[in-house]
C-alpha cells in the first residue's frame, strides 16, 4: 500500500484544510493512504506521537472541511532546546553581521 504523510511546520495557515482536502481527494482516486502527522516534525520523528488517518477506506473524513479555516492537524512550531549551557542565551543575528 502506498502512503503519504502531511504535516504542519510553522504557524497556522488559513487555507490548509482546503489544501489537505484536495490532497486527500486526489489520493483517494489513486488508492493512496494519507496520514496527518500531528506535532509537526516531532510527529514524523517520534513514534509515540499519534497520527491521524485522513482517508480511512479511501473516504475523506467529515472533519476535513475545505470551507473551514485553519487546519485539523493544528499549528506546530518546532522549538529547539539547547543541549549545552553555552547556547542557552538567545543570539541577536543583527548584531553579528549575519
Amino acid at each position: 500500500m502506498q502512503r503519504i504523510g502531511i504535516l504542519t511546520a510553522g504557524g497556522d495557515t488559513p487555507a490548509f484544510n482546503a489544501t489537505l482536502f484536495g490532497a486527500v481527494e486526489r489520493a483517494n482516486q489513486l488508492n493512496i493512504e494519507v496520514v496527518g502527522l500531528l506535532e509537526g516534525f516531532a510527529g514524523l520523528l517520534d513514534e509515540r506521537v499519534p497520527h491521524l488517518t485522513l482517508n480511512p477506506l479511501f473516504e475523506t473524513i467529515p472533519e476535513l472541511d475545505p470551507c473551514r479555516g485553519g487546519t485539523i492537524l493544528g499549528p506546530h512550531e518546532l522549538t529547539l532546546r539547547p543541549t549545552t549551557q553555552e547556547h542557552s542565551e538567545p543570539v541577536n543575528l543583527s548584531s553579528t553581521g549575519r
